[in-house]
């Protein structure tokens, strides 16, 4: 299998954690939760920004330490210690990045991810944070501290203020543009400064709290939609399929 390398520019989303406003138990907040780190892996983010503008300390932290869980590799989950925000983890679908794709046998090549001096194999410890596989039987590694492919994604919360001082903005909107007009002007936009794309909140009204006049990569990815309103998951998967279809 040849694995997916990171994207040579940074693509990041801007999520709102308002949309779990509507989730009230852990096993919601953990499947949506899991949806978004699919969605986000498949399409190889570079970075989720969320902004906290539902407030709730105990949303916050939820969906903090399931990203952070979901993207670990198999062999190192079982380092997690016990917490009540992963209590329903077994509702999270494998993220199944590359790291995480490992083989029960070694092989010559094989890049491993660890923590702590873990990788999954017995008598190897390492302070690296990543190892290469160098020979199988018997088993050596070298310390390899760059892992060449794509790893998941960071995430950080910002507030809505910060939204403004971005200069790459795609901003998806039902008001928004035929994004396939716009595909020279986009792509030019991502080689020159990446792109940041923002999925407004469920109750909407983003366009009126930022200085929209200051942006012109304001696009309708869902055009003629069927729904009286599309979920902010929904709009992340359909948004993320066409920028990854232009930008290739």
């Amino acid at each position: 299998m040849i694995f997916p390398f990171p994207r040579r520019k940074d693509l990041n989303v801007i999520l709102f954690t308002s949309i779990f406003s509507t989730d009230k138990t852990l096993a919601e907040i953990t499947i949506k939760t899991s949806f978004i780190v699919r969605t986000l892996s498949i399409f190889r983010v570079s970075n989720l920004y969320l902004v906290d503008d539902l407030k709730d300390s105990r949303v916050r932290k939820t969906v903090t330490d399931i990203i952070n869980y979901a993207l670990l590799p198999p062999y190192l989950k079982k380092k997690v210690p016990l917490k009540t925000t992963l209590k329903k983890a077994g509702l999270i679908n494998p993220a199944n990045i590359p790291s995480h794709i490992v083989e029960r046998e070694t092989i010559e090549g094989e890049y491993r991810v660890g923590e702590n001096g873990e990788f999954g194999l017995r008598n190897i410890k390492s302070k690296s944070k990543s190892i290469l596989v160098i020979n199988s039987n018997p088993l050596k590694v070298k310390s390899y501290d760059l892992f060449p492919y794509y790893n998941g994604f960071k995430t950080r919360f910002i507030g809505q203020d910060q939204i403004s001082l971005m200069n790459n903005l795609v901003i998806g909107s039902r008001s928004g543009k035929n994004p396939f007009n716009d595909i020279s002007k986009i792509k030019e936009l991502y080689e020159k400064n990446g792109i940041s794309l923002l999925i407004g909140p469920p109750q909407g009204g983003i366009l009126k709290n930022i200085n929209v006049l200051k942006y012109e990569y304001i696009y309708n990815f869902i055009p003629n939609q069927g729904v009286k309103d599309v979920r902010a998951e929904e709009a992340l998967l359909a948004s993320l399929s066409i920028l990854n279809y232009i930008l290739g």
